[in-house]
């Protein structure tokens, strides 16, 4: 063999073993560079997940919050209730006993004028203090009745719009774990559609993939979009509490770069 053609053959061999480093360099980086991102993703959805369980958990410390007021409230209420008809009957009796007082002296005083007429003087004054002591007593008494009855209307109506508000609270947080478990599966299938699509040998194969991945990204922007529209609903009316989380939602999706 002729010593050009051994060099030529020498600088092909040195050629090829360059591209077979070069390539070597490349699929280490590719990987990674996708070792890096699997992380951050991982580390992106262990944030959110924190962030909605302390969110989960702030809601549960209010409306536990809002129970022990509304308990207090009507304790305090019945409370009250309790101490104005106590009062409105001590009035009464007072009144009915400053009666009967008066009505002992009137009848010693006429006992003293020795007056004939005065028995009936005295039971008209008698029954006409009883009848207006009577009187009193029952509107006393209807209206801490009334009072009464108004109150314990409110704290029913109070009751429901609470049992409604948790019931719907409940519901909520049923519908936003399980979106959040069907994106994270979906998350797992766009993972494992990108994989299978770096394996692909033959264009077909990669077209078809492709139609999987464009397919699942759809769905899982629409599955997306309900979990942030439930979750911006969560915020309190009047409040500006976790107005930074309504906005362009970070993803874990290994499909949004597509």
């Amino acid at each position: 063999m002729a010593p050009s053609e051994n060099s030529a053959l020498t600088a092909l061999s040195e050629l090829r073993n360059m591209e077979a480093s070069r390539q070597a360099e490349e699929e280490a980086e590719r990987k990674a560079r996708e070792e890096a991102e699997r992380m951050a993703r991982e580390e992106e959805e262990r944030k959110r997940m924190e962030e909605e369980e302390r969110i989960r958990r702030e809601e549960e410390e209010r409306l536990a919050a809002e129970r022990a007021a509304q308990e207090e409230k009507e304790r305090e209420e019945r409370i009250r209730l309790q101490e104005a008809e106590t009062k409105a009957r001590s009035e009464q009796e007072a009144k009915l006993k400053e009666e009967q007082m008066r009505l002992d002296a009137q009848v010693k005083m006429h006992e003293k004028k020795a007056r004939p007429k005065w028995p009936i003087a005295v039971a008209a004054v008698a029954v006409i203090g009883l009848v207006v002591g009577g009187i009193v007593f029952k509107k006393f008494r209807d209206q801490a009745a009334a009072e009464q009855e108004r109150a314990e209307a409110e704290k029913a109506a109070e009751r429901a719009a609470r049992k409604a508000a948790e019931k719907q609270a409940a519901e909520k947080e049923a519908m936003l774990a399980k979106l959040q478990k069907e994106i994270q599966e979906m998350e797992a299938e766009a993972r494992e559609l990108e994989d299978q699509l770096k394996n692909a040998t033959t264009q077909a194969e990669r077209d078809a993939l492709l139609e999987k991945q464009a397919a699942l990204k759809k769905k899982m922007s629409a599955k997306r979009r309900r979990r942030s529209t439930a979750q911006s609903d969560e915020v309190q009316p009047g409040s500006t509490k976790r107005k930074d989380k309504v906005g362009i939602e970070k993803t874990t999706d290994p499909l949004g770069g597509l």
